[in-house]
């Protein structure tokens, strides 16, 4: 079957090759892979630059949706036919995450999606939603979840306010599924073609941190003074002084990114005397998974799929996604 290998760091290395076809086992389900999508992580994991190590060679890419073919003794979550996507947090079912679980993720320390088959554990896979084919699909499990578990932790709700930093796929799920909540929503980009195009996603105000590199006093504006209930803190050092300075008091900051840097100084007198809650996090566990399903199902949300790459353009997704360009996911397609 067609597979990717990751055999040494550095995109060059990625070398379409063949393996042969696995047989599921007891509690495993054997995955017809059609479709992934590229996170940032996919792009440190080929380069090397991964914040944890990684084991050569490997298969990668994290996200992916398919079809159940087979499944092994004891699975009953699944039967052949079934839709699914993978779960980035493979042992993560639900509440706290413990640190004996954190290891099992595809795409590194795992094998990830880029294959034709694929065996996984039943609970490292969820139902994909009714409204979505699997492209759409396969841009769920870690974006649309690290959203969902933002916005959640938030407690974001009608007639509150979210800041949004950029236009990537976190970004543009945060502002779908803060729009569901009936908030209120700001967006920072560097471009206004791309801030025009958030505006048609139902972007309220919009700012262009190019032009207006001291972008907070324009949001606490926008907020008659009183600043953000919560951001969405994709960027990380660089910009996180500034979301606090956006903050309304008892204002929640999600910080899910770090490509604006990984070491941060805050003013603790700010965060002290606006009470506010600065989280990070990665994704969540499988029941938020499935209540983020449900949503997107009750909602119709559909995400925005900036690009898709056939199966053999890997490189070509990777290198795309590296340039900044993308407005949404970029997404391969196993059948074109």
């Amino acid at each position: 079957m067609r597979a990717y290998r990751l055999n040494a760091f550095g995109l060059d290395h990625l070398q379409r090759t063949e393996l042969p076809e696995p047989q599921p086992g007891p509690g495993q389900v054997l995955v017809k892979m059609q479709a992934a999508a590229l996170n940032y992580r996919d792009l440190l994991v080929a380069r090397g630059e991964l914040y944890r190590g990684v084991e050569l060679p490997l298969v990668p890419v994290s996200d992916g949706a398919g079809t159940v073919v087979a499944v092994g003794e004891n699975v009953q979550r699944f039967r052949p036919g079934d839709r699914v996507t993978t779960l980035y947090k493979a042992r993560w079912l639900a509440g706290a995450i413990r640190p004996e679980w954190v290891g099992a993720e595809p795409g590194g320390p795992d094998d990830g999606v880029m294959r034709d088959l694929a065996c996984f554990d039943a609970y490292a896979l969820a139902r994909a939603p009714r409204n979505l084919d699997h492209r759409q699909a396969a841009t769920l499990p870690i974006a649309a979840l690290t959203a969902w578990q933002a916005l959640d932790l938030a407690q974001l709700t009608s007639g509150q306010s979210v800041l949004i930093l950029g236009t990537g796929g976190v970004s543009l799920f945060a502002l779908q599924l803060a729009r569901l909540r009936g908030a209120r929503t700001i967006v920072l980009s560097s471009s206004d073609e791309k801030l025009e195009r958030a505006q048609g996603l139902g972007a309220d105000i919009v700012i262009n941190y190019r032009r207006h590199p001291q972008w907070s006093p324009l949001v606490r504006e926008a907020t008659g003074g009183l600043g953000v209930d919560a951001v969405i803190e994709t960027v990380g050092a660089a910009t996180l002084a500034q979301s606090i300075d956006a903050a309304a008091m008892h204002g929640f900051i999600g910080v899910v990114g770090f490509m604006g840097g990984d070491e941060a100084s805050i003013r603790l007198t700010q965060a002290v005397l606006k009470r506010l809650r600065i989280q990070g996090l990665s994704v969540a566990p499988l029941e938020q998974h499935e209540r983020m399903v449900a949503a997107i199902e009750q909602g119709r949300l559909e995400p925005v799929v900036d690009r898709v790459f056939g199966f053999d353009q890997l490189r070509e997704a990777m290198e795309f996604m590296a340039s900044g360009q993308h407005f949404g996911k970029v997404v391969i397609d196993f059948e074109r």
